[in-house]
């Protein structure tokens, strides 16, 4: 039986239709996954679900006393609540019942012959049965440490955005209504808590549907996607692996498709352009069937976003740290969130900053950048670097009355890209702005769309060191993707501040960890860091570590036992080994055909010449691809 069903629904905005003609069933014990662009319509078919946002033209049919709860991107929540009051509130019936239960004991435990106290507290037991509202509180307090949120007595209106979005993620789930709608659940959450948040989902007894640009938890929750991409939703059985299995093939098949209707088009034109005579009825129809392939409307390939842009110079010095420490407040309130941090960032560093939220991460970008003084030390940066900060809220600086086009002029009328130099409109459709959008206001933009266009704005300065905060927030899984490749391809240091376990395992090689004020370094990706993490916790388990020990920090074994443990290749060493094994048999081929023509050449000592000094290069690159291919191979995958 559906929950909630959407039939014939549509919905536009003006000159843009978010989708049309969708039917959309959302059945009990549902795990499905909205995807597609920025813009596309994704968060506002979560509150047509939630029944807040009318729809333009169909139906919203929902079954009777459905519970559906909408943890949106903003979500609207009572200033004057304290934390424990607003996760309290989604959870009324519960809650009635405990304070009726607290009532009807105190009602028997005065009066023991109260026969009429006694039988409403049996039938109220059977009620909180059904219910499960014995917990409520404990499991209450369990979501909110999860979450990382401590202060539960503090009103609603003096805590962040951040922080009311983890608030109004717990109410949600304590509340554990019928159908649970999450507007991109995993902002502003660490590492920790979106792994618990991951295993709680699974295990989640009503139906789920889920926006995120987390791809593990979309992979690992989900058991259907529908990809909502320019007016029209799509349905795909499975999860998101899967989907990309079926996506792919898909689009094999529109093109081939699209490659055959050409083909048949272009040889009925020039049929037609022969101007044979239309006087038979089969010839008539022939033209016909030419005129109406001429209009039929061809569906627009959604274009790829591109990233590049051109690039300075960045010398060997990128960023140097000194004794580095970092404090938050001032004065005797001043409170230490890093101590002592030397390192030399490499111009081709790939460095990942981790660690729970609260720490210091942020901060220390913001130090890096100038925008504040570090508490003790020393941070210089190199005299050819040129940075580019993309925190998490720069976005909001952009002008709501602004044009998207204007954004990008204030910074550049045009800019070289690949040799190649473009206008502001050019580079704009580059990252996915038509024409039509490029003229309306800022404000009517999605997140998503703000922050890839706050993006396309810092590119264009050719930056060749990046500070990265939190940058997968409110984007799609497809810019995602592009970004990740620019960073692999991009000539500079590249520093991330990321929760996203995906995005780090892509575009680093190289961990630092905040533990206790420090910043403990480890070699690898993040899933190498978890493995090394539970395999020192499953040692500890075991009793491998002696209580007398002094205690290692969790990153120390990977650093003591580097010898023994060889280090993982990373994301772009994965790739360099692969395009090795493809290089190597065509290097091996191509000797062979030089020796065949060394042999043939004769007398003819220009070509001798040549030959060999081709064989010679060609031999000292297969040499050295060989030992290449033997280092990378030796690595754990």
């Amino acid at each position: 039986m559906s929950l909630i069903s959407l039939v014939d629904a549509g919905k536009d905005f003006g000159i843009r239709t978010l989708f049309e003609n969708l039917s959309l069933h959302i059945g009990a014990g549902e795990r499905l996954g909205l995807i597609g662009p920025n813009g596309a319509g994704k968060s506002t078919l979560l509150k047509v679900l939630a029944g807040i946002e009318p729809l333009g033209s169909g139906q919203r049919r929902c079954a009777p006393r459905t519970r559906v709860v909408l943890v949106d991107q903003e979500p609207g929540l009572d200033p004057e609540h304290t934390v424990l009051e607003q996760v309290f509130a989604g959870s009324g019936e519960k809650m009635a019942l405990l304070r009726q239960h607290t009532a009807l004991s105190q009602a028997v435990a005065d009066g023991p012959d109260n026969a009429i106290a006694l039988a409403q507290l049996s039938d109220l037991h059977d009620r909180m049965d059904q219910l499960n509202a014995w917990g409520l509180e404990q499991q209450c307090r369990e979501v909110l440490e999860r979450l990382g949120i401590s202060d539960i007595e503090r009103k609603v209106g003096d805590l962040s955005g951040g922080y009311r979005k983890r608030v109004a993620l717990a109410a949600a789930l304590v509340a554990e209504p019928d159908v649970l709608l999450l507007d991109e659940p995993t902002n502003h959450l660490d590492a920790n808590g979106v792994e618990w948040l991951q295993s709680y989902l699974g295990r989640f007894p009503g139906a789920l549907v889920l926006v995120t640009h987390d791809r593990y938890v979309l992979d690992r929750v989900t058991r259907r996607i529908v990809e909502v991409d320019r007016g029209l939703a799509r349905s795909y059985a499975g999860n998101y692996a899967t989907y990309l299995t079926h996506k792919a093939e898909e689009e094999a098949s529109e093109a081939s498709s699209a490659a055959k209707f050409k083909g048949t088009l272009r040889r009925e034109l020039a049929w037609l352009r022969q101007g044979p005579k239309a006087r038979s009825t089969k010839q008539k129809a022939r033209i016909q069937r030419i005129e109406e392939m001429r209009e039929a409307p061809q569906r627009q390939g959604r274009g790829q976003v591109s990233l590049a842009t051109s690039s300075r110079r960045l010398g060997k010095r990128a960023i140097t740290a000194e004794e580095l420490g970092v404090s938050a407040g001032e004065g005797a309130e001043a409170r230490a969130l890093l101590r002592a941090f030397s390192y030399d960032f490499s111009p081709e560093d790939r460095v990942g900053i981790i660690g729970p939220n609260g720490v210091g991460k942020s901060s220390l970008l913001e130090v890096i950048a100038g925008r504040r003084q570090p508490s003790s030390g020393s941070l210089e940066l190199g005299a050819t670097v040129k940075l580019a900060y993309f925190d998490q809220h720069s976005d909001v600086l952009l002008k709501p009355d602004q044009k998207v086009l204007e954004v990008v002029q204030a910074a550049a009328s045009r800019v070289a890209v690949d040799g190649e130099e473009l206008s502001a409109s050019q580079l704009l459709e580059r990252f996915l702005f038509p024409p039509a959008q490029q003229h309306q206001p800022v404000a009517k933009l999605s997140g998503g769309e703000r922050r890839r266009l706050h993006l396309c704005r810092l590119l264009i300065g050719a930056p060749n060191v990046l500070l990265l905060d939190e940058p997968t927030n409110d984007l799609d899984v497809q810019t995602l993707s592009v970004l990740e490749d620019f960073l692999e391809d991009f000539r500079g240091c590249v520093v991330v501040v990321s929760h996203d376990r995906y995005f780090l395992d892509r575009t680093v090689d190289r961990l630092f960890c905040f533990e206790n004020g420090e910043l403990q370094r480890f070699e690898g990706n993040y899933s190498a860091y978890l493995e090394t993490s539970a395999s020192r916790l499953a040692a500890r388990a075991a009793g491998a570590t002696s209580s007398g020990a002094k205690k290692a920090s969790p990153l120390q074994p990977q650093v003591k036992t580097a010898a023994n443990q060889p280090r993982r290749r990373s994301f772009k060493e994965t790739r360099e080994l692969a395009d090795l094994e493809t290089k190597l048999p065509a290097w091996e081929e191509q000797r062979r055909q030089l020796e065949q023509a060394l042999g043939s050449a004769g007398s003819d000592y220009t070509a001798l010449e040549k030959c060999t000094q081709q064989l010679a290069e060609l031999g000292e690159r297969i040499s050295k691809g060989e030992e290449r291919w033997l280092a990378l191979s030796e690595l754990a995958g």
